[in-house]
């Protein structure tokens, strides 16, 4: 019995695993991860998340804790995606690191 194995060649970005990693934990809430892969609607969209969970904040505590709160698990995911090598740039192509 013969089995037909096809190669599966994942195409690799241009863009560094560990910068994507360091933006992702450093500068996350600005978006700028996703700004250096590429895509820059998202990227844009928690930027201003941010600032309207910052402004919400001065004006209420508990929901802007929680527009923070919502911001933040998008960047923890991201980060996640990033650690496990599964984040994409704005082609589709995976962020991976080199060996």
């Amino acid at each position: 019995m013969e089995e037909n194995v096809e190669e599966v060649k994942v195409e690799k970005a241009e863009k560094n695993w560990l910068t994507t990693l360091l933006l992702c934990w450093f500068l996350g809430f600005l978006g700028v991860h996703r700004l250096y892969a590429g895509k820059l609607g998202s990227g844009a969209l928690i930027a201003y998340c941010t600032v309207c969970a910052a402004l919400i904040l001065s004006i209420n505590t508990v929901w802007g804790l929680m527009a923070f709160t919502a911001v933040g698990a998008v960047v923890a995911y991201d980060f996640l995606l990033i650690c496990i090598k599964r984040f994409k740039d704005c082609y589709g192509r995976d962020i991976v690191r080199e060996k």
